[in-house]
Parts: structure tokens; sequence; C-alpha cells
């Protein structure tokens, strides 16, 4: 599974994930001493927390800052991509 970060138009975040994700996203924790992003899942029995290890480039730092929920999207074979909006939790002190 690979998962990209990019910018909306409207100027919002947005997670790509090229595979659909093990189960829905609740939130999404974002580090900001390590620059780390951790998705956190419904049902957390079953699908742990993961930490992604994703260096984000210097241009996406203002955009995530700035945001308070994050778009999430999959892809899916023969499906239209399934796109829904969650909480970005900012975890430790502005850099």
């Amino acid at each position: 599974m690979n998962i990209e970060l990019g910018i909306l138009h409207d100027g919002g975040v947005m997670m790509v994930s090229d595979t659909p994700l093990p189960d829905i996203v609740q939130r999404v924790e974002y580090y900001r001493e390590q620059r780390l992003f951790m998705v956190v899942y419904s049902d957390e029995e079953e699908h742990p927390e993961e930490l992604m290890h994703y260096e984000m480039p210097e241009h996406m730092a203002p955009p995530v800052e700035n945001t308070p929920n994050i778009m999430i999207y999959s892809l899916f074979p023969d499906h239209e991509p399934i796109g829904y909006r969650v909480p970005l939790v900012h975890v430790g002190d502005l850099l």
C-alpha cells in the first residue's frame, strides 16, 4: 500500500491510498516534531494504529499545520474512489 499527501483546490489536505485501506479511518494524528502521521481506524482491536513513515515535503507543512481535518481517498480496482473527511489531530509543539 502506498499513501501520498496532496492539496485540494480549496487548500485542504488529502491522503490518497492506492489500495483500499483495511478499515474506515477514524482520525489521523500528525506528530509535528517527527512530521509523522498515524492512521487510527474505527476498529482498533482488529486494525491497530498505523504509523506512516512519510517524509513530508516542505511545501506541505503550512497546509497540514493549518487544517483541522483531512480528506481520505481510497482507490479501488473497477470502482470509483471513495473519499471522506476525518479529524487531523496535531500532536506536539509547532516547529
